[in-house]
């Protein structure tokens, strides 16, 4: 992951590989990548890998999670991770596409604030392990500065770009 997070890599494929290497690496079912948009108060899918993303790299139809919901949304509103052994014994579990019995998520945090949350779902019930939230949890580490960069970079950009259209709105009245 590491490496893969090394170059610079654009915001849109950073979840892709954050969540690709869960997979490959951890051997998961799947793995989902939503980021927060804190002007909704939602988190919203960016990857995934697995059966909830039979395409791969597209996302056809984001999945977004009000802050606070569902067992994902939960870990977004406390910074706390959550290892559910059973998911029909946790009244937090939401059901989307079909029944899974575990899931781990953790946030993605920087500086002190949830920018995002991994969430994996598995079959069985019990399938996650410490050792795996342990795993998780660095990958969210790792991940979180390379977002957050990204983010900036992003914040930066459009800020330039309205200040180049104040200037040229700004030069075309002058001209008038």
């Amino acid at each position: 992951l590491a490496r893969a997070l090394l170059p610079p890599t654009a915001m849109e494929d950073i979840p892709r590989v954050v969540a690709r290497t869960a997979i490959s690496r951890l051997g998961f079912d799947d793995c989902v990548i939503y980021l927060l948009d804190d002007e909704r108060s939602t988190l919203v899918q960016k990857a995934a890998y697995g059966p909830k993303n039979p395409t791969a790299k597209v996302i056809l139809d984001p999945i977004e999670i009000p802050v606070g919901e569902g067992i994902v949304g939960s870990v977004a509103a406390s910074g706390r991770s959550v290892l559910v052994g059973d998911t029909r014994q946790d009244s937090r579990y939401i059901l989307d596409d079909e029944m899974r019995l575990s899931e781990l998520a953790v946030p993605i945090v920087h500086e002190g604030s949830v920018i995002g949350v991994i969430d994996s779902e598995h079959p069985d019930a019990d399938f996650y392990s410490q050792a795996h939230h342990d795993i998780l949890t660095t990958i969210a580490s790792m991940a979180s500065t390379k977002i957050a960069s990204a983010l900036t970079i992003e914040r930066l950009n459009e800020t330039v770009e309205r200040l180049g259209e104040t200037e040229r709105a700004r030069r075309d009245g002058e001209r008038r």
